[in-house]
């Protein structure tokens, strides 16, 4: 019975061994786990604050930690192993990313095993790599592996700072959940055949897998997401010119507007001058026979006659002119009271299209924040801008309820259509274009967008 004892703790001993191993391997990917951590934060849109997501991470990690060291106890030696701790990394950053970043889930997760598989395909490229040189100790190989790798990927967080950041925080804007998730399922049917064909490991010499195998996976891996990405940023760019298409379409429709007012304004300044004679030599006559009372009474009603009222310019520039005149129009439908105070020359070095975009996205959204749940009394819009130096500097303060909904740091309006989202987008970009500033402001009853651009 003492033997039988000895060998049963003796099992227990080895299998606890074996799972401390386990987790040495675990905590030896630390830094690849944060480093991969880092490159996801970079790619997505952060919602919480850095104490927050820290918090958080150690949590992940130790329910990791935790889970790990069970599964090296009680399923090491089951079919189940491999995938309950698939699973539980899974589950652990699927928490994570739940309630740090802002975007979709399903682009969260196809952003996560993206990263997961350039990794992986890394971890291949340092292996064959070391395995070039004649070293004979596994450790040893093992730790330089860890070492190359941990060294690319460190080496790629800038470059994926400045290059690929933007471009792909604007892919992910504009591609929709749907294509998303097909492209997912891609991504983790690869991941998972190189996960399980190599063990997340680097024991061994990459060439101990047939090294041309490997190699020609990196190579159809990679090729295959140089086309996914072109594919992707091709669609995005026949949306966005789909959207410029029609948003010239409307400029050139409110300009058309334009143009029958300043006809119809001709047309009543050629009625005016042509009558304007018979008028004067009426109220002339009115003076002379000292009847001031009906002079007075008689040009009152004169100058409340259609053939008097001028047309007002709001703007010197042509387009935003065109564009204001139409949306006071709508407002007025609305009971809602517009008033501007535009300084906007014809020829400042702004895209007339880029200033139609930005003027008229803003001033829809505030007219829509109007009409919602607000008396009629309360409902109204301000629109100023000024020139300072190079900076042309637009302020609009606008009534509504103090209900918003903020999403990639841009206040979203009730539209949840994707050529609205587009719109909204394209508003802050076009003011990054200028090297600008896009700011909102809220209180419990008024809404403000302050918006900056240098057109030197």
């Amino acid at each position: 019975m003492g033997r039988s004892f000895c060998k049963r703790t003796s099992s227990v001993n080895l299998t606890i061994i074996k799972g401390m191993d386990n987790m040495k391997y675990i905590l030896s990917n630390t830094l690849i786990t944060l480093i991969n951590t880092i490159d996801v934060h970079l790619l997505l849109t952060r919602k919480k604050s850095i104490r927050y997501c820290i918090i958080i991470g150690l949590i992940d990690y130790l329910i990791v930690l935790c889970g790990t060291y069970l599964c090296d106890i009680f399923l090491k030696q089951t079919i189940f192993y491999k995938y309950v701790i698939f699973i539980l990394l899974c589950l652990a950053f699927y928490i994570y990313l739940s309630l740090i970043f802002e975007e979709s889930i399903s682009k969260k997760i196809f952003t996560l095993f993206t990263m997961w598989l350039f990794s992986i395909i890394i971890l291949l490229v340092s292996s064959y790599i070391i395995g070039l040189f004649p070293i004979k100790d596994p450790s040893m190989y093992k730790y330089l592996s860890t070492l190359l790798r941990t060294f690319i990927e460190v080496f790629m967080i800038p470059i994926i700072y400045l290059k690929f950041r933007n471009k792909y925080k604007e892919l992910l804007r504009y591609i929709t959940n749907r294509v998303i998730n097909i492209i997912s399922i891609y991504s983790i049917i690869i991941f998972i055949f190189l996960a399980n064909y190599y063990g997340f490991n680097a024991n061994k010499p990459i060439k101990s897998y047939d090294a041309f195998n490997s190699l020609m996976f990196v190579l159809i891996i990679t090729l295959s997401y140089a086309i996914i990405f072109i594919a992707a940023s091709s669609v995005n760019k026949n949306v966005e010119l789909e959207y410029k298409l029609k948003n010239i379409d409307a400029q050139i429709e409110l300009q058309k507007q334009n143009y029958k007012t300043l006809n119809k304004s001709i047309e009543n300044y050629y009625a005016f001058k042509h009558d304007i004679r018979h008028h004067i030599l009426a109220i002339k006559s009115m003076i002379d026979t000292k009847k001031y009372i009906a002079a007075s009474e008689y040009f009152t009603k004169f100058s409340k006659t259609e053939i008097c009222e001028n047309i007002d310019i709001l703007c010197k520039n042509f387009t935003v002119d065109s564009i204001l005149k139409y949306y006071i129009n709508i407002a007025k439908d609305s009971n809602i009271e517009f008033k501007t105070k535009m300084n906007i020359p014809e020829d400042i070095n702004i895209d007339v299209l880029d200033l139609s975009i930005v003027i008229g996205n803003c001033v829809e959204n505030a007219i829509e924040a109007c009409n919602k749940e607000i008396d009629k009394s309360e409902k109204y819009i301000n629109i100023k801008s000024e020139i300072k130096g190079f900076n042309l500097i637009i302020r609009i303060n606008n009534s509504f309820n103090g209900q918003v909904v903020e999403k990639d740091k841009i206040i979203k309006t009730s539209k949840k259509s994707q050529e609205h989202g587009i719109g909204l987008s394209n508003v802050r970009k076009i003011v990054e274009k200028y090297n600008g500033f896009f700011d909102v402001k809220y209180t419990d009853s008024e809404f403000q967008v302050n918006i900056i651009m240098n057109f030197s």
